[in-house]
């Protein structure tokens, strides 16, 4: 498969919340896998990378609060025994597993995860070819995942299933999750596409561009970002650009704006007549970034509130 980026969310962790260790909670019995022939398995990664898992991994430390989710939806919760750091909060089990977070919380640190004694590192992070090398050397596997799209977030959940020896949950798991994507499609289908911006970080206003995860759950629900010509994945805005090509519908990621007031108070947002008139909504940045199980709810959310109608009684 080829390379895919997911900015937003490493984007996240550095600037905003350092990634503290500390010592997790006790865990139950990690469940055998499910019946497989699949091991020993060799399977190329979103980075290009072929890892080798002789059997399926009984002991995996997730480095994206997306993977955590994925594994314990799964059912596989007792196997995850490290995890990234505080954003990996869901589900509240999450909390309690040792963080291995290094300084700044950008990267790893190598120590602690070796001292886990993880047979994978479940990465859903771009760069860091230098810890993964390491790891690497060292004996430990790791696999990437990232997702551009709600399919390749499908797909990664099935792919996580194949690497785990896990394809049954996984695959009812993408299934469920797909059923509840097809019915918001129906939903919007007789809509008209409203126009929309969606803030991912302030200040600088930043927002979405064409090929990212984010940009196409807004589209499957209904919105045309203004921001499609974007050359980036995560550019800069101005308020000037909103001014000239308003959006019918101001978004905003609930870690970027703290309410739609505050929103209406910064300073040249009044002449964006989206703000103006209250077409402001607050989409929840722990749903709207990550690429898991949760993803579906985000795109139920933003279909409602940007075509009421489709959904009502």
């Amino acid at each position: 498969m080829a390379r895919r980026l997911k900015r937003l969310v490493a984007s996240v962790a550095a600037l905003s919340l350092p990634l503290a260790a500390c010592a997790g909670g006790g865990h139950k019995p990690v469940p055998s896998p499910s019946p497989t022939r699949t091991f020993p398995l060799a399977i190329t990664d979103d980075d290009g990378v072929s890892v080798m898992l002789r059997t399926a991994p009984k002991r995996i430390v997730t480095w994206a609060p997306s993977n955590t989710e994925i594994l314990f939806a799964m059912g596989l919760g007792p196997r995850v025994i490290g995890v990234s750091g505080p954003f990996d909060d869901y589900p509240p089990a999450a909390r309690s597993i040792t963080q291995v977070g290094g300084a700044g919380g950008v990267t790893p640190d190598i120590e602690k995860v070796v001292s886990l004694r993880p047979d994978l590192v479940l990465n859903g992070f771009e760069g860091g070819d230098d810890w993964k090398q390491r790891l690497r050397g060292l004996g430990i596997p790791v696999f990437s995942i990232y997702a551009t799209t709600l399919e390749d977030a499908l797909h990664d959940i099935r792919t996580v299933g194949q690497i785990t020896g896990a394809q049954r949950q996984a695959s009812a798991l993408a299934g469920s999750l797909q059923r509840r994507v097809d019915a918001v499609t129906r939903a919007v289908a007789s809509q008209q596409p409203v126009s929309c911006f969606f803030e991912s970080y302030y200040p600088p206003l930043t927002t979405v561009g064409p090929n990212t995860f984010i940009f196409d759950s807004h589209r499957r629900a209904g919105c045309v970002p203004v921001s499609g010509d974007a050359k980036g994945d995560y550019p800069q805005w101005s308020v000037d650009k909103l001014v000239r090509n308003p959006p019918n519908v101001y978004l905003a990621a609930s870690e970027s704006a703290s309410s739609v007031q505050a929103v209406q108070k910064r300073p040249g947002f009044d002449g964006i007549p989206a703000v103006h008139e209250g077409n402001v909504f607050l989409v929840d940045s722990d749903l709207i970034t990550r690429p898991g199980p949760r993803m579906v709810q985000a795109l139920q959310d933003l279909a409602r509130d940007l075509h009421p109608s489709a959904f009502a009684a």
